[in-house]
């Protein structure tokens, strides 16, 4: 019998939970048809494409500005901080820019060339410039929402857990959050095939696991899952949620229909969805 490496699992049942390729077999079909959505977002609306917030080539944003002091949605892409660009993603921007926000598409250097403690920064950086930057964009400053999927779910808990009057901003700079599938205990990660190109220690995985490093102070937030999503993922979401809650925030757990963790995706797009209807709630929109 093989050896359990993390919970009930083996080595090769823990690779399975988490590789997205083999569970989700319509991964590059379900990408490639929302080519076309990315394209009619950037053509239909002013964008600003691939706006410098840093240094190095990925420090990129994209953004499509707002109607004057609109609310601003922040949206990380996934891609297990080692794959995919916010140029697969921008389809995202389409419902809310319709509505009158400011959206902002953000990229980030990748595992194995920096490490997650870098792009963990990355992220709070690219955060800074759009609330150093709000007017330009013809958003409000005191309205920033922030989602994220997967690798990005887990980048917006990271977003919330950060003392932000060390950056010279407001402690309650994020209004409003909805992380979605997710990964906010980084140690089965660690422990996984994946940990090839994350190169985690221990403390770095427990250092950037959002479950261990709640802030004082969390705004609303909607901590989404797709339905149809491995148990691990679903998992993640779950003990996130009771974290939240037993420190006291107000965090609330919505599994998306029975969507996997690939075509969960596309539900930004979709304004019945319940996880648009969580973000048009909390952005007032």
């Amino acid at each position: 019998m093989a050896d359990k490496v993390y919970g009930e699992f083996t080595q090769e049942e823990l690779d399975y939970e988490y590789d997205m390729r083999v569970r989700c077999p319509h991964f590059a079909e379900t990408f490639e048809s929302m080519t076309p959505h990315n394209e009619r977002v950037v053509s239909k609306f002013e964008c600003q494409l691939d706006v410098p917030f840093g240094k190095s080539d990925l420090e990129r944003l994209d953004v499509w500005p707002g109607r004057g002091g609109s609310p601003i949605l922040l949206f990380i892409h996934g891609g297990y901080w080692r794959a995919f660009d916010k140029d697969m993603f921008r389809f995202v921007a389409e419902r809310f820019v319709e509505a009158g926000a400011a959206v902002v598409l953000n990229n980030y250097d990748l595992c194995p060339n920096v490490t997650m403690d870098a792009i963990a920064e990355q992220n709070r950086q690219a955060l800074k410039w759009i609330y150093d930057n709000a007017a330009r964009i013809r958003g409000d400053a005191g309205r920033i929402h922030v989602t994220g999927h997967s690798a990005g779910g887990h980048l917006t808990g990271i977003l919330l857990a950060t003392s932000w009057e060390e950056y010279g901003l407001p402690f309650d700079v994020v209004n409003g959050a909805v992380p979605l599938s997710g990964l906010f205990d980084l140690e089965p990660l660690r422990l996984s095939y994946l940990n090839a190109d994350l190169k985690m220690d221990g403390e770095t995985s427990r250092r950037n696991s959002p479950i261990h490093r709640l802030p004082k102070w969390m705004p609303p937030t909607v901590i989404a899952v797709g339905g149809g999503e491995t148990s691990e993922f679903r998992r993640q979401s779950r003990i996130y949620t009771d974290t939240c809650r037993d420190a006291g925030f107000e965090a609330s757990y919505l599994e998306v229909g029975n969507h996997d963790h690939v075509n969960v995706v596309g539900e930004y797009r979709n304004r019945l969805s319940p996880l648009t209807a969580a973000l048009f709630s909390q952005m007032g929109l």
